[in-house]
């Protein structure tokens, strides 16, 4: 199984390459590291994409954390179902993730994407609702007291 690694470098002034990223990932095992320079003015990862071309089914891309996949957290959760999807794991040095031995991170990562997907359905039913008169807050049919107390029991 052919593990390719990626980083990317911050847009700090003054820093080029960060040769203590990339031999992290050479010392893992890496056969191929890749990398890309953040730009402030837009994501642009010729580099991710060429990690992504150098993997065959099955092999793994090494990334030294999180924040070599995106920025945000859809972006995170955007490369990480991409590499699902291509038959390939993560392995994240911090923290600790190894889908070759654990999938379960990716099935966590689908449940986050279902849920950004199901939120924005969710609000605007909520709105329509309360935009026809309807209250927000309770559930049709149950009063105050069929909800437990703060704390535990409900009586």
């Amino acid at each position: 199984m052919k593990l390719v690694g990626y980083y990317r470098v911050p847009p700090v002034r003054g820093i080029f390459f960060s040769p203590a990223q990339e031999e992290r990932l050479l010392l893992l095992g890496c056969e191929e590291v890749f990398s890309d320079r953040c730009l402030a003015s837009g994501v642009v990862r010729p580099g991710l994409a060429r990690a992504f071309e150098a993997l065959e089914d099955g092999g793994a891309l090494a990334v030294p954390s999180f924040h070599a996949l995106g920025g945000d957290m859809a972006g995170l959760v955007d490369a990480v179902l991409k590499l699902r999807a291509k038959g390939l794991h993560l392995v994240v040095q911090q923290p600790e993730v190894d889908t070759r031995t654990d999938p379960g991170f990716f099935e966590s990562c689908q449940m986050l994407a279902s849920f950004s997907r199901e939120r924005p359905m969710v609000r605007a039913a909520e709105t329509a609702l309360i935009a026809k008169g309807g209250k927000a807050g309770g559930m049709k049919g149950l009063s105050s007291s069929d909800h437990p107390r703060e704390g535990g029991d409900p009586s």
